[in-house]
């Protein structure tokens, strides 16, 4: 059986970490078009009427891994968009919480600062609330505490 406030933490631990993916797909693609493109204009050899193999297989080569870094990106993106449309709905605490505290990687020091809490414990009341409160948003029914 699933325990569902794992897999929400789970999920909201790799949304923190979904932003520097995106930067580095990106980085990725720039570099395949940057280096995938010709590097000059070589003269036509018209005693051979074909392309060289290597030359066509190196194309197609970058083309897929162009084309597999741009799925990737949007797969990226979908994702960051979907969770953050989940957090967009818990209350303002909650949202506050959930994004230092995983968005962010931000101490607990700092959040009980930021969120102006005496100490920790509470920080990871709220904490337990907001990742509860994800879960079920973002789960559904399932994610109800069986009685």
């Amino acid at each position: 059986m699933i325990n569902y406030f794992d897999a929400a933490e789970n999920t909201l631990r790799g949304r923190g970490y979904l932003d520097s993916a995106l930067k580095n797909l990106e980085r990725r693609r720039e570099r395949i078009i940057a280096h995938g493109g010709p590097s000059g204009y070589p003269s036509p050899d018209f005693s051979k009427p074909y392309a060289s193999t290597s030359a066509v297989n190196d194309t197609l080569a970058e083309c897929l891994e162009l084309a597999e870094v741009v799925r990737e990106i949007k797969a990226t993106e979908e994702k960051i968009q979907e969770i953050d449309a989940v957090i967009s709905q818990l209350g303002e605490a909650e949202r506050d919480i959930i994004r230092l505290w995983y968005v962010e990687g931000k101490s607990k020091d700092e959040i009980a600062a930021a969120v102006n809490y005496a100490s920790t414990r509470s920080i990871y009341d709220l904490r337990n609330t907001a990742v509860a409160e994800f879960a079920l948003r973002y789960f559904g029914a399932v994610a109800l505490p069986s009685v």
